[in-house]
């Protein structure tokens, strides 16, 4: 068996022509069913203006109506990406801590990457961030959640997903300075010989 040479890796190319007519190929060809979309619900809020009663005089004997304004939370939904195959996913974690005499204040990032090929052909990844702060001052705790997303197109940089190893990495302890933990970043372990046929394995999976 021919050894993998990773010089030799290095100095390929993907032929991104082939790879997409390939992908094309497999969308109008495969069989398996399509995973649903990629959503998360977001919290926002806005200020509405509230009638209330408001009693005065002598023993409350006069009512009025007054007008106040509240900040009132409400949930929306986002779709990320519509029906997709799945061609990997990737996780990624980082938690930060603080604590002084007084308080003690927790970041937790969650990434979750998907690697997908979509109806018409198309390869994309998109990656959605839950950002989860925790603030405990005197005993009560604030917690504030923060959602998000981008989307973009698989291309060069996303290559090594698939042509190198999938390895879990964990530093760190949870609760004490950070931690991370996850299998975002790729291992050294090249699988393939050029760049690219990771990707066209992958896609070679839905067929």
């Amino acid at each position: 068996m021919t050894a993998i040479n990773l010089k030799a890796y290095e100095a390929s190319a993907a032929d991104w022509r082939r790879l997409r007519a390939y992908a094309k190929r497999v969308a109008d060809q495969t069989r398996r069913p399509l995973a649903p979309p990629i959503t998360y619900s977001v919290t926002d809020y806005r200020t509405v203006e509230r009638a209330v009663s408001q009693r005065s005089g002598p023993f409350g004997m006069f009512n009025r109506t007054v007008t106040r304004s509240e900040r009132q939370p409400f949930t929306r939904q986002v779709t990320a990406i519509g029906p997709h195959w799945v061609l990997d996913q990737r996780h990624q974690n980082i938690e930060k801590n603080h604590t002084d005499r007084t308080s003690r204040h927790q970041e937790t990032t969650h990434e979750k990457t998907t690697y997908l090929l979509l109806p018409d052909g198309s390869l994309k990844y998109v990656a959605v961030w839950e950002e989860e702060t925790v603030h405990i001052a005197d005993g009560t705790p604030r917690v504030v959640i923060d959602r998000s997303h981008h989307l973009r197109d698989i291309g060069d940089g996303e290559l090594k997903a698939f042509d190198f190893e999938k390895v879990h990495r964990e530093y760190g302890r949870h609760g004490k300075g950070i931690k991370t933990w996850g299998d975002r970043e790729p291992g050294k372990k090249l699988l393939v010989h050029a760049k690219g046929v990771g990707l066209s394995l992958a896609l070679k999976r839905l067929l």
